[in-house]
C-alpha cells in the first residue's frame, strides 16, 4: 500500500512540474492529485513529524493556495511569482526529503 502511494505520489508531482508540456488544466489536477496523497503520506508516517516535514506540507499547501489565487487574480502577477517561487523551494525540499529517505533504506 505504502509503495503503491509513493508511485502515485512520484507519477503526480512528475505531471504537475510538466507543466510547460501537459497544461494549466492537467497541471492544476495532477497537482489537487499530488496535494490529496501527501496528506495521505503524511497520515501514514505521521509518527515522525518533526519541524522539516511540517515545513514540506506547509510549502506544499501554500503552493497550492497561491497557484489558485494566481489564476483567480490575474491582475496581481506577484501571486504567480510567489507561487513559482514557493514550488521551486519546495522540489527542492522534496528532493532532499527522497534522497534521505532513499539512503535510510540503504543503509538498513
Amino acid at each position: 500500500m505504502k509503495r503503491v502511494l509513493n508511485y502515485l505520489l512520484a507519477i503526480s508531482i512528475i505531471i504537475t512540474i510538466m507543466v510547460p508540456i501537459t497544461g494549466i488544466i492537467v497541471h492544476k489536477l495532477a497537482s489537487t492529485l499530488f496535494l490529496l496523497l501527501v496528506l495521505i503520506h503524511v497520515f501514514l508516517y505521521r509518527k515522525r513529524l518533526d519541524y522539516k516535514y511540517i515545513l514540506i506540507i506547509t510549502l506544499t499547501i501554500l503552493s497550492f493556495v497561491l497557484g489558485i489565487l494566481g489564476l483567480i487574480m490575474v491582475e496581481h502577477p506577484i501571486i504567480l511569482i510567489l507561487h513559482r517561487t514557493v514550488s521551486i523551494v519546495l522540489i527542492i525540499l522534496l528532493a532532499i526529503h527522497i534522497y534521505k529517505f532513499n539512503r535510510r533504506l540503504a543503509v538498513a
